[in-house]
């Protein structure tokens, strides 16, 4: 973009019903190009309005300092004169009820504007502040316990520019109703008769014609003399032409050697016609006659579309699923509309793209069996690989269940070259199965993705991951010192310690925050919690964990319950030396693999396997070109680190030496360096020197940091880890037949409910789907607790609404027979350390049920309850209760005073002032009375 005619929008948008005031919006344009629609558009798109709504733009103007409405196009053009020195518009839009008056639109403030990036969570709109005055940044609920070193958790992709030149590479493709019509496929069939006119078939004694056909696909030539490769080819460029040129046309005569067609306006005077039949080849199709141009009225307008057949629709769409087989039936739909400014049946463009990924991929029914000859054509070209194919049986057909999948190189680099640290995670697949494509991810000395081993499962179950787990065991075995990382899900946890029983099992600190977010809050666990996982030994650790303890006991019993796997770094093992505390390295992979998720399952092994070949020859052309012990990033990082380090050195001997902060800190580290170790405990766990064995080491003449990096970083481990070569194979086309004995059905589709999902639902915290599917409070509107837990509504409204409904019951816990459980978890497996606070956990009081009732008051609380619900009465369902409140006291009085016990008992539990019980509820009933 020029930068001359760019411009900076920063927009606030006021949206009516969200609980903040406003968002903020940044945007970068071309002041030559946007106009009022686009612009309008592109941030309703971001930020959409309700139904009905009316939505307004304004500008400020810095010389009248007041908001200016932007109504077309020449007021954008005023605004981006009037900003042409700073480059920079603030534009204010707001969408409301029409029945409303318009929202007050304060004025921007430049400083605040640009000191705040998140939208404003305070009731009212920002005061417009002074410039001496600080501007102070409002807290964002999105912002609550954020990881605060994200960098830490840093992993390599696609770096590996930053050493050789990649050139171009085939680096795989990038990321991204009405009834039934029946498709009408008169272009391609008809039993109209020849009349016998002038358009006979004219005989063309030519020489075969062997070269290629090369054509215009979008706006192919219908002069004469025009050639296509064949019939058919033919006869979807004239769809394309005629869809082009807004005109329609009846076919006069079709078969194999010839084809003759005219306007289906002859009868107001269009007298276009063209004839074209096969030349010598009997093969190749030739425009013989076309002697009139076309002469009646447009016919875009129509609601059908006679020539785009979804023979046609997969002709067109071919290519784009080429570059991304993602692209779904709608947005191919739109992009038909763009491109040829007609509108197709979803139903035909949904069976066009079928046909067309038919012809790319393959038949989706087929590719489950050819998945066996994928099998014996890894093992014949990478000896040692390991492909194994799970099928079962249903309803007497043999059907696919799962599959694992891992080269022989990739194990043997992991083993040869890389930490012993595997993060294993799972995502969906977005093609016609949508089963869960596993991943076991290493990293290598660079702190680059190395992926080992793939599985594909139909859902994250128990068996499922059990079964995935044990052929990786079979794989790599039980290596000195392995760590595996994974997710909070309930089915692999149990798993790991089931299967790899001596294994450090480490638990995303990021899944266990959200998990965390959603029962506790306050600045407390924003201070310390993510600081507790980051701690490197026990001390400060156990700081951050009194300090969370201290101000909310049930937050850390919450903690010691759920989350009893590794999740801090004072209590990782010195072995692995990894010091990862979330689980991105799988993440990372699982965005790696992203666009290939759509294909069918033979397709996917094979370009997940081109996708690593690719990987493995340019790292190992890295490693070719390295020299020296450590690897230079390692070395570049470590000598960065030896500036400004206020440490001073007390020498105790040779190899040891206390390290000292200056400035009478109290901090005092012991560093040896023979055993590479210091108290800090960061040099164990990462095996790379920390600031203070990098102060003694320096403080020592002709000592190299390079000697005291651990082996796992040294250029030689680098090399061993792509050290093999992962095969090239031909196409599936090609590959050896499979002797397997049967032919295996794909697996029977689960149904679900609604439109196919492609990408995952993203929580609240990740910027989501905002507040939809949150809860929200029926007395005072906000999201996220209950009406029986409200703090900031009416008593009043909470006491009726209570004598309504009643206190909800509690869900029995499910208790599982102790002769089930088959999860037993080893002694020797490492778990989390809680230290002994000596604080009292918090008594848990027992909610009053229904069953302390008399049986008398059972009795009667039956009977008004059918009075209250209408049966047995004439008394309508929808009866308020204001009306029915006194029968019920008239009918009980006994029940209505047990009734404001446990009114004034939530009350007082809530702190507020008993209300009477009497009080109208605000128009809510259960599911039950309705």
């Amino acid at each position: 973009m020029d930068p001359k005619i760019s411009f900076n929008l920063e927009c606030r948008i006021f949206a009516t019903k969200s609980r903040f005031p406003w968002f903020l919006h940044t945007e970068v344009v071309d002041s030559d190009t946007m106009n009022y629609k686009d612009l309008l558009d592109e941030i309703m798109r971001k930020y959409p309005c309700s139904y009905g709504e009316v939505v307004k733009m304004y500008y400020y103007c810095a010389e009248s300092k007041s908001n200016i409405e932007v109504c077309c196009d020449q007021d954008l053009v005023n605004m981006f004169q009037k900003n042409a020195s700073i480059k920079t518009c603030h534009i204010s839009i707001a969408h409301y009820d029409p029945s409303t008056n318009p929202p007050a639109i304060p004025l921007w403030d430049v400083t605040y504007a640009k000191a705040v990036e998140i939208p404003c969570t305070s009731s009212m709109p920002a005061p417009t502040q002074s410039s001496d005055e600080p501007s102070q940044q409002p807290e964002d609920d999105d912002k609550y316990l954020q990881n605060p070193e994200p960098e830490n958790e840093y992993v390599g992709v696609d770096e590996e520019g930053m050493y050789i030149d990649l050139g171009p590479q085939a680096q795989g493709n990038v990321d991204q109703e009405d009834d039934y019509v029946p498709e009408t496929d008169s272009d391609l069939d008809s039993n109209s008769e020849s009349d016998g006119s002038d358009d006979e078939m004219v005989e063309d004694n030519a020489p075969p014609h062997t070269a290629e056909v090369v054509y215009d696909k979008v706006d192919p030539p219908m002069e004469v003399g025009s050639i296509y490769p064949n019939m058919n080819v033919f006869r979807l460029a004239l769809a394309t032409h005629t869809i082009k040129n807004e005109f329609e046309i009846d076919i006069e005569h079709s078969e194999p050697g010839r084809y003759r067609a005219y306007c289906c306006g002859r009868i107001e005077g269009c007298k276009w016609r063209i004839h074209a039949s096969t030349m010598g080849d009997n093969k190749t199709v030739k425009v013989k006659k076309n002697p009139h141009l076309h002469e009646c009225h447009s016919t875009r307008r129509k609601g059908q579309v006679k020539g785009a057949t979804k023979h046609w629709v997969a002709d067109i769409v071919r290519d784009w699923l080429v570059d991304n087989p993602r692209l779904t039936p709608k947005a191919l739909q739109q992009r038909i509309k763009d491109e040829f400014k007609v509108w197709v049946h979803y139903k035909r463009v949904y069976h066009g793209k079928e046909l067309a990924m038919t012809q790319l991929y393959g038949d989706w029914r087929e590719s489950f069996d050819n998945l066996y000859r994928f099998k014996k054509q890894i093992e014949e070209s990478c000896p040692g690989s390991l492909v194994v194919i799970d099928h079962h049986t249903i309803n007497k057909k043999i059907r696919f269940n799962r599959l694992f999948f891992a080269m022989k190189p990739c194990i043997d680099g992991f083993l040869q070259g890389c930490r012993p640290y595997l993060a294993i995670d799972s995502t969906f697949l977005t093609g016609k199965f949508r089963g869960q494509l596993c991943v076991a991810c290493a990293v290598d000395g660079h702190n680059w993705m190395y992926p080992v081993a793939f599985g594909v499962i139909d859902s994250e179950t128990s068996e499922n991951w059990s079964w995935y787990m044990e052929k990786l065991k079979e794989a790599i075995g039980t290596p000195l010192g392995l760590t595996i990382s994974t997710d909070c899900g309930q089915a692999i946890m149990g798993v790991v310690s089931e299967v790899f029983p001596t294994a450090e099992h480490r638990e995303c600190t990021w899944h266990l925050v959200q998990n965390f977010k959603k029962r506790y809050t306050g600045k407390v666990f924003d201070d310390h919690l993510w600081a507790a996982s980051y701690s490197w030994n026990t001390y400060m650790f156990e700081k951050h964990y009194k300090a969370m303890a201290e101000a909310k006991p049930e937050a850390v019993e919450y903690l010691q319950e759920s989350h009893t796997k590794l999740w801090t770094r004072s209590q990782f093992s010195t072995l692995s030396k990894v010091d990862y505390v979330t689980n991105n390295l799988a993440e990372v992979t699982n965005k790696w693999v992203k666009a290939e998720k759509a294909k069918h399952l033979d397709d996917l092994l094979d370009s997940i396997r081109q996708k690593i070949l690719i990987k493995w020859n340019q790292r190992r052309k890295i490693a070719r070109q390295m020299d020296g012990k450590i690897l230079d990033h390692i070395t570049k990082k470590l000598r960065e680190q030896t500036r400004n380090l206020d440490i001073d050195v007390i020498t105790s001997n040779d190899n040891v030496a206390e390290v000292v902060a200056r400035g009478g800190s109290s901090f005092r580290f012991v560093v040896n360096l023979d055993e590479r170790t210091c108290s800090c405990r960061a040099w164990q766990v990462s095996s790379i020197p920390c600031k203070h064995a990098i102060a003694f080491i320096t403080s020592i003449r002709n000592e190299k940091l390079e000697d005291h990096v651990d082996h796992y970083f040294s250029v030689e481990k680098f090399r061993a880890a792509y050290e093999g070569t992962i095969p090239a194979i031909p196409d599936k086309s090609m590959w050896p037949k499979a002797d397997h004995g049967f032919f295996m059905h794909p697996p029977l589709l689960k149904s679900t409910a609604g439109r196919r999902k492609e990408t995952r639902y993203k929580g609240y915290s990740e910027g989501g789907r905002g507040n939809k599917g949150r809860h929200q409070c029926p007395i005072c509107h906000e999201y996220g607790h209950h009406w029986y837990t409200c703090k900031d509504g009416d008593p009043a409204d909470i006491a009726a609404m209570l004598a309504d409904r009643g206190l909800p019951k509690r869900k029995k816990k499910q208790v599982i027979p102790a002769s089930t459980v088959t999860s037993i978890v080893p002694v020797s497996a490492p778990r989390m350390v809680f230290p002994d606070l000596g604080l009292t956990p918090p008594v848990r009081k027992k909610r009053k049920s229904s069953s302390t009732t008399p049986k008398a008051a059972k009795k009667k609380k039956s009977s008004t309850t059918s009075v209250r619900s209408g049966q047995g009465s004439n008394q309508p369902d929808h009866m308020p209760l204001s009306i029915m409140m006194p029968s019920v006291e008239v009918a009980d009085k006994e029940e209505n005073q047990e009734a404001q016990k446990q009114v004034a008992g939530h009350v007082k539990k809530n702190n507020r002032k008993p209300d009477v019980i009497g009080t109208p509820a605000m128009g809510t009933r259960s599911k039950s009375d309705l």
